[in-house]
């Protein structure tokens, strides 16, 4: 028989879990959406390299507790209630965040200095291709979300 108060801590500590998550994730489009806006794409200077050096450890932060913390806790969640279908989908969709998570990667390797940050053009080019990356992650793990957390997470704006 299961202890539905432990299984109430366990939601209780999922929910704080994942809502953390996701802000971390507003907080990742938040710096994406200044170095697009930056006024100075239109001088002869580039966003300086401190802005996107914070947003390349806020990408690394949230990609990284997205697969090391937050898809196993959902995996076990599932576990502990049976669901082994949703399981199986669960496991897809884990697979097709990695094209975003090489975006990624590839992304901080690229720019996560300032020097790698003159590059106008390639900066250019880089948010531009990980902004595509990020809203097809941000679809998937909002399915994964939606497939194998027991209670709806409202995001916070």
């Amino acid at each position: 028989m299961r202890d539905s108060h432990n299984d109430n801590k366990f939601s209780d500590r999922m929910d704080h879990v994942i809502q953390d998550w996701l802000k971390e994730r507003q907080k990742l489009i938040v710096l994406l959406c200044s170095i697009q806006d930056d006024p100075s794409w239109h001088e002869d200077h580039v966003p300086t390299g401190t802005k996107v050096q914070s947003f390349c450890q806020t990408l690394m932060d949230y990609v990284s507790a997205g697969h090391f913390e937050i898809y196993d806790a959902l995996i076990h969640e599932a576990e502990r209630c049976g669901r082994l279908q949703d399981l199986e989908k669960a496991q897809l969709l884990h697979a097709r965040l990695q094209t975003s998570t090489d975006s990624a990667l590839r992304f901080n390797d690229l720019f996560d200095d300032e020097e790698s940050c003159e590059d106008k053009v390639a900066l250019a080019a880089g948010l531009s291709e990980l902004g595509i990356a990020l809203e097809e992650r941000f679809q998937i793990e909002d399915e994964m979300l939606a497939l194998l957390h027991d209670h709806p997470v409202v995001e916070s704006v």
